[in-house]
């Protein structure tokens, strides 16, 4: 039996409380304050996670895009979300490869950690785009002053530069425990492999740990931006404070030549 799943990322966070109240013809097999685990029909399920991950295990094109319109606040096109697929395939070995995940079954358990998994994963692939954008656009501004010696940044882009990078690295440190799994994971031996499978696989790990190094890199250039910029405001400062004691001095010798 061939089964698809399918991730996707709101790039927002969800209020699982008011979620709750408008799924309630779905059957919540599963809950804990950072998600909610639907059995929508048989073999087929639904996970929502607060930091925006949605994943479908064999579910209808329609219920897909009628979930993920509903959860969006704005109207988005289904392909500009961060998105994985992968086919889950029922025999009998438990095994992860380019794009398919061999279970000897698929249970409440065994779904609950492959959406797990492809949630965090989705939500890397969010975090990896924000911080790519944020590279670039600090890249523009060391290329300028590696040409000119000088750089094109008001104090107030570069205090949003600044935020947007804290905001990116405090938002995956909340969102994503990706050395953390599931308690059941640790119950059962099968689930704890199908698990391990799934980090391997799918690169969580050293994702997260990219991320965590680029931000870095990227703070460690608005530092020195902001560093430049600092004194280049102190200098200014300086002129300023030598020119008015110039013109107090040539006003105090013209008025004693008067």
């Amino acid at each position: 039996m061939i089964l698809s799943a399918k991730a996707y990322h709101l790039e927002t966070r969800l209020q699982l409380n008011l979620i709750r109240k408008k799924f309630d013809k779905h059957t919540l097999i599963k809950r804990e304050h950072s998600f909610l685990l639907y059995l929508i029909n048989e073999q087929s399920y639904l996970y929502i996670k607060d930091y925006g991950s949605l994943v479908f295990i064999n579910c209808e094109d329609n219920f897909i895009s009628e979930t993920i319109h509903f959860l969006l606040e704005t109207p988005k096109s289904l392909n500009d979300l961060p998105s994985e697929s992968y086919k889950i395939i029922i025999d009998t070995k438990i095994e992860v490869d380019f794009g398919v995940i061999h279970v000897t079954t698929l249970d409440d358990n065994i779904a609950h950690i492959i959406m797990l998994n492809l949630a965090q994963s989705v939500a890397l692939m969010n975090y990896v785009n924000k911080t790519s954008d944020l590279h670039d656009k600090t890249l523009v501004y060391s290329k300028q002053l590696e040409k000119t010696g000088s750089f094109k940044l008001s104090k107030l882009q570069m205090r949003k530069f600044i935020g947007r990078t804290m905001n990116l690295k405090n938002n995956i440190a909340e969102d994503l425990f990706v050395f953390d799994s599931p308690d059941l994971a640790w119950s059962n031996k099968d689930l704890s492999a199908l698990d391990y499978k799934l980090k391997d696989e799918l690169d969580v790990v050293k994702r997260h740990q990219g991320i965590e190094n680029s931000l870095n890199i990227i703070k460690e250039n608005l530092d020195l931006f902001n560093d430049i910029m600092q004194h280049k405001y102190s200098s200014m400062l300086e002129w300023i404070i030598i020119i008015l004691i110039l013109f107090e001095v040539v006003q105090v010798i013209i008025e004693k030549l008067i």
